[in-house]
């Protein structure tokens, strides 16, 4: 199976954690960014890294972008850029926009100019974003907050030869358990409650963060 290919555009704490996370998920990850130092101290951590203007549609054609799996618009400092940049993304031809709202109105414009997928990330999401993206499929059906997130975790051993109402998960956990991937990659998406945990199983659960972050340990 071929790599997914992410560009991430704008090297902030957020563009960085998230592109290096890809890595290690192991997409191919293309990074772009104005400032030479910033591109310059990741640049053999990802696959490309270019310096220049990504408001520049040329510097967008010129770097392939519109091959790409997904581009994620990191910019935090000016909501002009990102608005710009989201805009050229989508007459290139990109399929899968997700951008970074600073706020309810920069939201609201991404929305209007067609950004695919919109994020208002926490402090230090980027890693959990990258757990998303890189499972194929899956971000067609997710919509982030601040408040919730999504998790993909081993279902324990306890829970083994129990369907999903017997374990009573939702209540214990106060999580819902939206798919089910057994070991030999057959998933099953919005389980029944009656599904019966197998060995090897892997689980995917959306919540409270707070919630999701204890199962997940």
């Amino acid at each position: 199976m071929n790599k997914r290919s992410f560009y991430v555009i704008g090297l902030g704490k957020f563009g960085t954690a998230l592109a290096l996370s890809l890595m290690e998920h192991e997409c191919q990850v293309t990074v772009i960014d104005y400032d030479a130092n910033t591109v310059n101290s990741i640049s053999d951590k990802v696959t490309n890294a270019i310096i220049g203007d990504p408001t520049n549609e040329s510097t967008l054609k010129s770097s392939g972008v519109s091959e790409a799996d997904c581009a994620v618009v990191c910019m935090a400092s000016s909501m002009n850029d990102s608005i710009l940049t989201v805009l050229i993304l989508k007459e290139l031809g990109v399929e899968n926009v997700v951008a970074r709202a600073m706020s309810e109105r920069h939201r609201t414009v991404l929305e209007k100019i067609g950004a695919d997928h919109i994020v208002s990330p926490e402090r230090d999401m980027g890693e959990k974003l990258a757990s998303i993206l890189s499972r194929r499929g899956l971000l067609d059906y997710i919509e982030f907050s601040d408040a919730y997130s999504i998790a993909e975790i081993v279902v324990p051993e306890r829970w083994i030869g129990k369907s999903i109402a017997e374990n009573n998960i939702r209540r214990k956990h106060n999580v819902t358990v939206i798919a089910v991937r057994r070991s030999d990659g057959k998933v099953f998406v919005s389980p029944d409650p009656t599904l019966v945990f197998n060995k090897g199983d892997t689980m995917s659960v959306v919540g409270d963060s707070a919630n999701v972050d204890k199962l997940a340990i």
